[in-house]
């Protein structure tokens, strides 16, 4: 079938089934999935919006554990599908609540201050849980900074997992000593004096932001140097914090998808700006801000995301349809937590969202 033909049968499916569902995309989805978006959001976005929203059927267009959080946050009523279960995320695989326990159990014995988990939203929920079952939270690289400091103002330590990267670029923005951030490995050996540590950094990676380096950054500031400026560079660099430190500080700017949204809808007309996150998302900021010349640093493309087709998405209506004429039906692809996860989980992403508005 042609795309022209599946985006009539999406559309004609949407508007059949008109408010009883509602489609929530992430940045880094295709551009013919964003199309069919009700709302477009980063992680911490989707998060909000889902909660705030009232339809019955949540079709989200994102990998799994965005999924999986919009399920913690729906409402009695509600069911939340995804297109295509194998969209995961290989960070969030990174770890699990087993080794968690076992890790904070043992950094416990050894630190003179209470440990508070925190876990990047780029999680599961057995991970949520457990932050949420040990006073912890969740967070996202917009309020990572802002969660780490609610709990280090208190005079507790942070255990932070998975992404290593954003761990150590919070622990940066916050201008922590770095002889009190301890690496944890995924063998759980740790690198560092736990005794006074402030932060404990799960070594976990995103595939997507691994790749930039600060060789990319150099080349294209050499490519737009203005000689007549001595050298001055004539490009912004803005990236994500999930790219390595090195990376981060060598960029303008750096910050969560929204941000650097943001960042280059407002910027001069005529700027140049280079930029380091997934690809997807980058080029549809230079067809949107064509006032302005952005490009990638570097090419690299979240494939978990690409799994989110619209010949999916239009099965996926159909099933909601059929579901919603008879709700004797089985729903395929509907997103459920477990019962052992799911207080626990969803007490941990609602703290995020307290600590978050209230300081609004």
């Amino acid at each position: 079938m042609s795309d022209s033909i599946l985006k009539k049968e999406v559309m004609a499916l949407k508007q059949t089934l008109g408010r009883s569902i509602v489609i929530p995309a992430h940045h880094y989805e295709m551009d013919e999935i964003v199309q069919m978006a009700d709302f477009l959001g980063d992680s911490y976005k989707l998060a909000v919006d889902c909660a705030a929203a009232d339809a019955e059927y949540i079709v989200f267009c994102g990998v799994m554990f965005m999924a999986e959080g919009a399920a913690l946050l729906a409402k009695p009523h509600q069911k939340v599908v995804i297109p295509d279960m194998r969209a995961g995320c290989p960070m969030a695989e990174m770890i699990s609540a087993v080794q968690a326990e076992e890790i904070h159990t043992t950094l416990s014995a050894m630190c003179d201050k209470e440990i508070i988990p925190i876990v990047y939203m780029n999680s599961y929920a057995d991970m949520k849980a457990f932050c949420g079952a040990r006073g912890g939270t969740v967070c996202t690289s917009s309020n990572a900074s802002r969660i780490v400091k609610h709990f280090l103002d208190q005079g507790k330590s942070v255990f932070f997992a998975p992404d290593y990267n954003l761990g150590i670029n919070t622990a940066n923005q916050l201008k922590l000593n770095r002889e009190q951030i301890v690496t944890v490995r995924q063998d759980l050996s740790i690198e560092g004096d736990p005794k006074g540590a402030e932060m404990f950094v799960w070594d976990g990676f995103c595939h997507v932001h691994k790749v930039f380096t600060v060789d990319d950054i150099d080349s294209l500031r050499q490519q737009y140097s203005d000689s007549r400026e001595h050298g001055s560079s004539k490009i912004n660099i803005i990236v994500h914090p999930e790219c390595h430190e090195s990376v981060v500080k060598a960029a303008d700017y750096s910050g969560s998808t929204s941000m650097i949204w943001n960042s280059v809808k407002n910027g001069e007309p005529g700027s140049v700006w280079a930029i380091g996150t997934e690809l997807r998302f980058v080029e549809r900021m230079a067809d949107q801000f064509k006032d302005k010349t952005i490009l990638p640093l570097r090419r690299s493309i979240c494939h978990n995301m690409s799994k989110i087709t619209l010949e999916k998405l239009g099965a996926t209506l159909k099933s909601v349809e059929s579901h919603a004429s008879d709700g004797t039906k089985e729903l395929p692809n509907e997103i459920t937590v477990a019962k052992e996860y799911r207080d626990d989980a969803r007490k941990a992403l609602q703290l995020m969202i307290d600590i978050v508005e209230r300081g609004r």
